[in-house]
């Protein structure tokens, strides 16, 4: 088999026109490097090296092989070049497939950071939800999932199972307020009872997206009645200020939108819980650029005051 020392021996031993020469500038004792030269004639049937007047010279074989050693070395220490770039941040690309409210509230934040301290790094994001985003991570087309599952009563719903050799990192757990008008009768509470809003109308996701709502009245005895269905967080922000119907939003919406004196945001009763978390595979997480995204993930949560899980979310 021809090996790359083999390459390297050979061009070094061609460029010095000694064997000695190559051994010095290789690491190798003349003994070890004539020994590897032999190897590789055997393979090939055929002598690669000559000894002339002007030394050590390259038969017709050996030439061909030169010749092509040249392109393979010149490509493999391109190859190291670049990997080395990936590996200290210069370079490379990192993939984050997340729900549409951690598209608006983390994400360009996270991008910012990671683009001033690692200016060669490129970012691609795909808006999917949960169990799409886990899916892109397993088809190889994105690095690193943000997902989220609820949590009520202790009970937790619409969490992704995850395979053996995926990674989940608990990023926050962060409340579930009702978002009321302010002309609303239950504003004067400190809580709510999602009993009280049984008849309620209320702004909701799509059918795929409301299950944490559907669950919650479900628990308390009752269907919600949907007036409106929206995924767009401003768009239910506007309708609820307008005293149009009540809903529900995870604190990290909070911080997506300058404060609406119109609108009170109340913990409900029983307390509900976003978690939310990154998911790779164990050897993408390995990858400088996904560890980096994740860490600076964990310390802009901590710095925007949502709780970083597992945590005691107190109304």
């Amino acid at each position: 088999m021809i090996e790359l020392k083999h390459l390297r021996l050979l061009r070094s031993a061609v460029a010095h026109g000694t064997i000695s020469g190559a051994a010095r500038e290789l690491g190798y004792s003349q003994p070890a490097l004539t020994q590897q030269i032999q190897a590789l004639e055997r393979y090939l049937g055929t002598p690669v090296l000559v000894r002339s007047r002007r030394g050590i010279v390259p038969t017709d074989a050996g030439r061909i092989l030169l010749r092509h050693a040249e392109l393979v070395l010149q490509s493999i220490a391109l190859a190291e070049s670049e990997i080395e770039a990936v590996a200290g941040l210069r370079s490379g690309r990192i993939r984050i497939a997340c729900f549409p409210s951690a598209a608006g509230a983390l994400m360009p934040q996270m991008f910012a950071r990671m683009k001033k301290d690692h200016p060669g790094l490129h970012f691609e994001m795909i808006e999917a939800d949960s169990a799409k985003a886990v899916e892109l991570v397993r088809r190889g087309e994105c690095d690193l999932a943000i997902i989220y599952s609820h949590l009520t009563e202790g009970e937790t719903f619409d969490a992704v199972e995850l395979g053996e050799d995926e990674v989940l990192t608990p990023l926050f757990d962060e409340r579930v307020d009702v978002v009321l008008p302010t002309s609303h009768p239950l504003v004067s509470k400190r809580w709510v009872d999602v009993r009280e809003l049984r008849d309620d109308l209320w702004i909701a996701g799509c059918p795929r997206c409301r299950g944490n709502l559907e669950h919650l009245c479900r628990v308390a005895g009752f269907e919600p009645q949907i007036g409106f269905e929206t995924d767009d967080y401003l768009a239910l922000h506007r309708l609820a200020a307008l005293g149009l119907g009540v809903a529900l939003a995870p604190e990290l919406m909070h911080t997506a939108f300058p404060n609406d004196e119109r609108l009170a945001l109340r913990p409900l009763q029983p307390l509900s819980v976003r978690q939310v978390g990154a998911v790779s595979t164990g050897p993408l997480m390995q990858l400088p650029a996904v560890q980096r995204a994740v860490e600076i993930l964990l310390e802009q949560t901590q710095d925007a005051g949502l709780r970083v899980s597992p945590s005691t979310i107190q109304t």
